[in-house]
């Protein structure tokens, strides 16, 4: 009889005492190997799908040189060279303050913009522990016109010639080749350089990329403008269309070329937006051929 309740004294024990160990196992395997969160990485490989800014920013202490140019025709029996009878092209730099925060600044040859950008990196898409299903990106911009184009004639202030651009990049990466974008968009023109024309625009962005061999993919962009711009007058009446653009990426190490059709042949997001005079098509110099060519340094060399 005092053997049995022995046994049954050592049961009781090891029940007690065995969550309690398991407990302090598991603890101690918590510490030694934290539940590290598995981002989503490169759901778009550049600070561009095209061009339209995408979810992306740099590593910190990456700085990002881009150029990009383009190239289209004009609706004159005596120019027929396709490509080449107008370019225009766009220099600038993007550098990542931090994991998070990008900034960058840039000019364009054609119609004399200046803008400069903020990019923070609200969410990031992981597909562990609290699992981010989206990526979301905040981006801010402000671009200065200093000089008229298309008989557009200029405000004589400086505030006037300013335009701001906001936008909050929703993406997701589905698999290892596809990746979708949308792009609120909200647009404000301190000058109304048409009549009955809004100094506000709302617009909507998609973007796609998708990967068809090891350094190559498909990207492209098309953006809906709820209220366009308005040109009313009778003379030298404009028409404006939603840009959209495809194009194919080269991408090897830190060097990204993009080879793209479009109908925009601007640079700033609040120009390509809501002043793009061609339709996407073959007619009368509407189609424009973009090549662009980004590469990034490494500045913080320390960083793994």
């Amino acid at each position: 009889m005092k053997k049995s309740n022995f046994a049954y004294l050592f049961i009781i024990v090891v029940f007690i005492v065995s969550p309690i160990n398991a407990q302090d196992l598991l603890e101690k395997l918590d510490k030694e190997f934290p539940d590290v969160p598995n981002y989503v990485l490169a759901t778009f490989k550049g600070n561009r799908i095209t061009f339209g800014q995408s979810v992306e920013t740099r590593k910190k202490g990456v700085l990002e040189i881009n150029a990009h140019t383009k190239f289209w025709n004009i609706p004159n029996s005596n120019t027929q060279a396709f490509g080449a009878d107008r370019v225009t092209a766009r220099f600038g730099f993007d550098y990542a303050i931090s994991d998070r925060f990008t900034t960058g600044f840039g000019v364009a040859t054609f119609d004399g913009i200046f803008n400069g950008l903020a990019k923070y990196r609200l969410v990031r898409q992981k597909n562990s522990g609290k699992k981010a299903p989206i990526g979301i990106t905040l981006f801010q911009s402000v671009s200065y016109q200093s000089r008229s184009f298309n008989h557009i004639d200029l405000p004589n202030t400086f505030a006037r010639r300013l335009s701001f651009t906001t936008q909050v990049i929703l993406a997701r990466k589905f698999d290892s080749n596809f990746s979708f974008q949308l792009t609120p968009t909200f647009i404000r023109r301190n000058s109304n350089q048409f009549e009955d024309s809004p100094n506000n625009h709302f617009a909507l962005g998609f973007g796609a990329r998708y990967k068809v061999g090891r350094h190559v993919s498909i990207a492209s962009e098309y953006y809906y403008v709820a209220n366009p711009v308005e040109d009313n007058s009778v003379d030298d009446h404009l028409n404006f269309f939603n840009p959209f653009a495809i194009g194919v990426n080269w991408e090897v190490s830190d060097l990204i070329l993009q080879f793209s059709l479009t109908n925009t042949r601007n640079f700033d997001e609040a120009t390509n937006i809501t002043k793009t005079f061609n339709n996407f098509n073959f007619n009368d110099g509407n189609l424009h051929i973009g090549v662009s060519a980004i590469y990034v340094f490494h500045l913080n060399k320390k960083r793994k």
